[in-house]
């Protein structure tokens, strides 16, 4: 192992050790909701900083999936492509549990709901057209 090898594995290693100790501080019974705001300590956290935390998390947390995945039994695919799947199928898997609450009389017509089903409309169109080539 090289030394940049090692040095990854020792941050891979201290990053693990971080994040179990923030879990367990967030999750602490000293740890308090109040408004908009996490207070941890008479420390504030508002909900932008812990979202943008989470994407971030969230980014790292597929990719690191993917890698394991690529490398498990996805041998002569690239990460990106084992990404893709996964990606694919969670969003099979998000829109087989809304077909039922779509078709649902009490599904609210929000905005989110529009923007939501614009995007869907947007790459179905954009699949079908490649795959009818």
């Amino acid at each position: 192992m090289d030394s940049n090898s090692a040095r990854l594995a020792e941050e891979l290693r201290d990053l693990a050790d971080q994040l179990r100790f923030l879990e367990a501080t967030l999750t602490s019974s000293r740890t308090r909701l109040t408004g908009n705001q996490c207070v941890l300590d008479g420390e504030s956290i508002d909900v932008e900083q812990l979202s943008e935390f989470k994407s971030a998390l969230d980014h790292a947390r597929h990719s690191v999936w993917a890698l394991i995945e690529a490398l498990a039994g996805y041998s002569g695919h690239t990460v990106e492509e084992v990404l893709q799947d996964y990606r694919m199928q969670r969003a099979s898997e998000l829109l087989q549990t809304l077909r039922g609450e779509i078709e649902s009389p009490t599904t609210p017509n929000s905005v989110a709901t529009r923007t939501f089903l614009d995007e869907v409309q947007i790459v179905a169109d954009l699949a079908y057209r490649r795959h009818m080539r």
